[in-house]
């Protein structure tokens, strides 16, 4: 385990992505809930027929192939941002940099959660992943953004990915708050 010296209030995110940037390993994923690190797992409808695989190396921080079911209600990557404090933050962002052999949409939300109820509050802009590598870049404007709690006991950062098979790259992400 590497220590986590990171300061501010998007700390805990920063030094998961930071780990899965560094991670090397790979594993299956099926129907449920499946552990890529600390702090990162795939969600898929656990009553549909999914069947697939990740990897994770230097050059690739996670590639994600699904084959699914036409009846697959979601599936998606989350990554656990722990008690994000929104409270001093005008402006809550995400980069993301992927590529997808056939065009791919995913879209972008932050789950905030107390105890087992919890909010999602969706980033405005849908993600579009190409055959060459492209940049996401979208910004939620915490003034506007009136559904989403200033202060909550754990928050997520989730790519719902579209329904039907996905294969995509995603060479890096990264989370901002300021």
């Amino acid at each position: 385990m590497q220590d986590n010296i990171l300061i501010g209030p998007d700390a805990h995110s920063r030094f998961t992505l930071q780990m899965l940037r560094a991670h090397e390993g790979q594993g299956e994923i099926l129907g449920g809930k499946h552990q890529v690190i600390d702090g990162v797992f795939m969600s898929c409808d656990p009553n549909s027929d999914v069947s697939g695989n990740f990897t994770s190396d230097l050059s690739n921080m996670l590639n994600i192939s699904i084959r699914s079911s036409k009846n697959l209600l979601w599936q998606a990557l989350h990554i656990e941002l722990g008690d994000l404090n929104l409270g001093s933050t005008a402006v809550l962002g995400v980069v993301v940099r992927s590529q997808a052999a056939s065009s791919i949409t995913t879209r972008l939300c932050v789950r905030s959660g107390n105890g087992e109820h919890f909010v999602d509050t969706f980033f405005s802009k849908t993600m579009v992943s190409f055959a060459q590598p492209s940049t996401h870049l979208d910004v939620l404007d915490l003034a506007s953004a009136v559904d989403l709690p200033k202060q909550a006991k754990w928050r997520e950062l989730i790519l719902f990915f579209r329904a039907g098979d996905v294969d995509i790259d995603l060479l890096d992400l990264r989370l901002f708050a300021v």
